[in-house]
């Protein structure tokens, strides 16, 4: 795995915990939730997927 791939794959899960934050507070949308991680994947195309 190269460094890029290391850090996008970081981004990727402390977004991914940021946003369940964000529903677990009400900020955001189960709806909205989906949307934006769809997003940050196209955006960061991840190697690893956690859940």
């Amino acid at each position: 795995m190269s460094k890029a791939e290391l850090t996008d794959n970081l981004t990727f899960v402390s977004a991914l915990q940021m946003l369940k934050q964000l529903v677990a507070q009400g900020l955001l949308s189960s709806d909205e939730e989906v949307l934006t991680r769809r997003e940050l994947e196209q955006k960061l195309r991840p190697t690893i997927f956690l859940s």
